[in-house]
């Protein structure tokens, strides 16, 4: 894997951790805390943001946009990581079919498009 990918990766990581903040802070009964997890959630979407600029230099858009199928399998990684929720057969199969289809669209990086 490229160090390109790696960084790509790396970010959608960081993205997916997004919503991990959002239910803590959903999650979180005093005022201060909730304020913490909020501004640390805008800081984490402001590094994004400034990721994702340098992800737009390095690959196409459209590979860059089908590899963002990754954040749901992140999120189902988070979900039952840090709160304990249930996987279930079909969140597998999906998660399969995402990988899948971001396989397909990376390998097809470096072919002519007809448009």
């Amino acid at each position: 894997m490229s160090n390109r990918y790696v960084c790509l990766f790396g970010a959608y990581l960081m993205y997916s951790f997004v919503g991990v903040l959002s239910k803590l802070a959903a999650m979180s009964e005093a005022v201060p805390m909730f304020l913490v997890i909020v501004s640390f959630q805008i800081f984490t979407l402001a590094l994004y943001a400034l990721a994702w600029q340098q992800i737009l230099k390095k690959f196409t858009l459209i590979t860059a946009m089908s590899c963002r199928g990754v954040v749901v399998i992140l999120s189902l990684v988070w979900a039952f990581v840090i709160f304990n929720e249930r996987v279930t057969t079909f969140n597998i199969i999906g998660s399969l079919i995402i990988v899948l289809g971001i396989c397909i669209v990376s390998s097809e990086e470096g072919t002519p498009q007809n448009v």
